[in-house]
């Protein structure tokens, strides 16, 4: 990491902070290790407490009645349908409660600080059985904040035992620790400090975009109800921008399609106070943990940019555990930190992208995160796709990314959304996007042994907006042969190549064969993607064999297709 760009980054941020990377604070500056409010940066905590509560079944369920413990609720809003007796600690937890305004809980969005502290009430003095006095002794320190070491002293108090309790003070160092926890799954020193289905589901589970902001229409709360921040009635104080898991904010995409931090791994997470002056940013592609309190940070725009700065400050090549050629042997695939990656997934459905009805904006009504979660699920860890169907290939018309389908105008960026979105999905399950752009006899452009423009623009475009994802191999076409030769493929994949700075594989799927010809030597192309159809498992596989022999590590091979014999209990054999 540069020192400098370090320095850069925090002079930016301002206030108190550090930095933590592969587990080790390698940056602080400020006082970061006195304890401050952080405010709504607290929020997660209760989900954490919440959480624990069910872990040790204190809770019979997330969707658990609230009413049972505070039986006012029963009684609130007669004109409403008494609407508050059916708040959960799911709709506490995803701020969907609705307390003090109109809508029914779990109808709309509302960033409440009179219900977070009805939640924390409820939770701390009747689940945990605790008087405020005592919440830090008997809750915070021996239930989390000593488990993972904490040093400064953090408190649930941080303006006392009379004045909005549940806020918590914590030094950055302290809060940077229980970001650790999180980005490890729960683990502390090999302890399971909470469960790790619970840990996994906090930080990616948001709020869908069908979920509105409310319309803020005042309602009856509990007579005497404190706030643990706001003053406001009602208290209204953003949307959620599909990016709100379980009091934590992530890195998702809203209604418009603006991702929440662009510069942002997609996998990055926070804890946020007062629009980003209190934060703890958890980056776990990047094994990376930032934590600051006092800053001059407010806005998304600002957090973004402080997030983009620390990222500056690393060789972003090693920032992502993702698939690449091992420069060593080609014919292994590795990740980054040098694991061995092997592939294991459905050759069908090649139209995995045009599933569905296709709806006016080129999008499409089908089951692909269905499809991502089965897969997920039964242990597969590939998907085989087609982004041009079109134009001589097996698709009908409409099977392409581009506006009304036609290549003459730009990409559709409706279309590229979405499948953002499925290859995010597919990205938090570590499954692999085997992207092939062309389909079998697909050619939008006739030009021979050359690339022209606008098919040069086109895989540039593709490239630059996917080579985030970890879990990433590009394959320039299907039986390439059918339209393409060896040449073209060879200066496609440079295009790649150039691009895409994370190097992941580039891969060429062949006619009916076992002997990669030309390209074998291509310095660009890490895969030879196998079509061999045969009479027999046992020939297959002694193809295969040889497919390997004749590789001689100068690339991978995948056996990606073969009539008969490539699923089931043959492929396993």
């Amino acid at each position: 990491m540069s020192a400098k760009k370090l320095k850069k980054a925090a002079d930016y941020i301002g206030g108190n902070g550090c930095i933590i990377k592969d587990g080790y604070l390698i940056y602080g500056w400020g006082k970061y290790t006195e304890p401050s409010d952080i405010a709504s940066a607290a929020k997660p905590f209760y989900t954490h407490f919440l959480f624990k509560a069910i872990e040790d079944t204190k809770i019979s369920s997330i969707d658990e009645s609230i009413a049972q413990y505070e039986k006012r609720l029963n009684v609130l809003n007669p004109n409403l349908g008494y609407k508050d007796k059916f708040i959960t600690w799911r709709h506490f937890a995803t701020q969907t409660a609705c307390y003090g305004v109109s809508e029914k809980p779990g109808t709309a969005f509302v960033y409440n600080d009179w219900q977070m502290a009805l939640f924390v009430d409820i939770l701390f003095k009747q689940v945990y059985k605790t008087e405020v006095s005592e919440w830090d002794n008997k809750i915070l320190h021996p239930l989390l904040t000593d488990l993972i070491e904490c040093q400064d002293n953090p408190t649930l108090l941080a303006f006392g035992t009379n004045n909005r309790p549940g806020r918590i003070a914590i030094s950055p160092r302290d809060f940077a620790r229980f970001g650790l926890l999180y980005l490890n799954q729960g683990v502390w020193n090999k302890n399971q400090i909470i469960a790790q289905g619970f840990a996994k589901l906090a930080i990616t589970d948001p709020l869908p975009n069908s979920i509105p902001r409310t319309s803020g229409v005042q309602a009856e709360m509990i007579e005497g109800q404190r706030t643990i921040g706001s003053q406001v009635i009602p208290d209204n104080q953003c949307e959620h921008k599909g990016s709100y898991s379980w009091l934590w904010w992530v890195n998702g995409i809203d209604s418009n399609g603006k991702r929440n931090w662009l510069d942002a791994p997609h996998d990055t997470f926070a804890a946020l106070g007062h629009g980003g002056k209190e934060a703890l940013i958890i980056i776990p592609s990047c094994n990376l943990i930032l934590s600051w309190n006092q800053s001059s940070i407010d806005t998304d725009e600002e957090q973004n940019h402080a997030i983009k700065l620390v990222i500056q400050s690393i060789n972003h090549l090693d920032l992502m555990q993702g698939i690449t050629s091992n420069k060593n042997n080609r014919a292994h695939l590795i990740r980054r930190n040098g694991i061995p990656f092997f592939i294991c997934g459905p050759g069908d459905p090649e139209d995995f992208l045009y599933q569905g009805e296709e709806n006016p904006n080129g999008t499409r009504n089908g089951d692909q995160i269905q499809l991502i979660k089965k897969l997920a699920i039964n242990g597969g860890n590939c998907i085989y796709m087609i982004g041009v169907r079109s134009h001589g290939g097996d698709g009908d018309p409409s099977q392409n990314p581009f506006m009304n389908h036609d290549p003459n105008k730009p990409l559709n960026n409706e279309i590229l959304n979405q499948w953002e979105s499925w290859f995010e999905e597919m990205d938090r399950n570590d499954i692999l996007i085997f992207f092939i752009f062309y389909d079998d006899s697909t050619c939008i452009w006739h030009t021979g042994d050359e690339v022209c423009t606008q098919e040069k623009t086109f895989f540039e475009n593709i490239v630059n907006r996917f080579k985030k994802f970890n879990n990433l191999i590009w394959c320039i076409a299907e039986e390439y042969q059918e339209v393409y030769t060896a040449k073209r493929i060879s200066k496609l994949a440079s295009i790649i190549r150039h691009c895409d700075e994370f190097r992941h594989p580039i891969a060429v799927h062949s006619l009916d064969g076992i002997d990669f010809g030309i390209l074998a030597d291509d310095p660009n192309i890490d895969q030879f993607a196998i079509q061999y159809n045969v009479k027999s498992d046992t020939e297959l596989h002694n193809g295969m064999v040889e497919a390997w022999n004749l590789a001689r590590k100068r690339y991978n091979i995948n056996m990606s297709e073969s009539a008969g014999f490539g699923t089931g209990e043959s492929a396993r054999k």
